[in-house]
């Protein structure tokens, strides 16, 4: 697993900087994410996976479901991962790529975590002091999570911004056994 993550960071990188140099990024990310999406089919994986099907056969298949809109550059990346033993890296090549972009544009990846559902008006006051905290743009995701009681718990990176009522419950109750 670590020397499939590593892989993939290197390819990622590579990438990352040609398609920088070329001013394609965005030509870049649309296309690895549809490669991505063709190699979640199971046939096309199991081709790609299978050690017995000779590589010509793999790259021949690849190219004609990728068809004329996938770019020269992100195909042969994926190919030359294929041939390197490596297909299984391709998932977290792409996501090594978009998080170098969003770095580049100045996006933060947000996971929020709440007890119920989000309405918009809360969605957007929590992205609007996050960016505050930031500094940056902030893209989320949202989970619902009933344990945290209520009050909503967000992680950036490797950072956890705690409002929920379990934490306050816990940090009280922390506090009440100390004493």
């Amino acid at each position: 697993m670590a020397r499939r993550s590593t892989a993939a960071r290197r390819y990622a990188e590579a990438a990352f900087q040609m398609a920088k140099e070329e001013r394609a990024l965005d030509r870049w990310e649309r296309e690895l994410g549809v490669l991505r999406e063709l190699l979640a089919e199971a046939q096309l994986r199991a081709v790609a996976d299978h050690p017995a099907i000779p590589y010509a056969a793999k790259e021949r298949v690849l190219r004609a479901a990728a068809g004329p809109e996938i770019g020269t550059e992100p195909l042969e990346l994926v190919l030359l991962m294929i041939r390197r033993g490596r297909p299984r890296a391709i998932d977290a090549m792409v996501d090594r790529f978009e998080e170098l972009l969003r770095q580049e544009r100045g996006i933060s990846l947000a996971t929020i975590r709440s007890a119920l559902p989000l309405e918009e008006a809360e969605r957007t006051s929590i992205v609007g002091r996050l960016g505050e905290l930031t500094g940056t743009k902030i893209q989320t995701s949202e989970q619902v999570d009933e344990s945290l009681i209520g009050g909503v718990a967000v992680r950036i990176g490797d950072t956890l911004y705690d409002a929920s009522v379990r934490s306050r419950l816990e940090r009280l109750r922390a506090r009440l056994t100390v004493a």
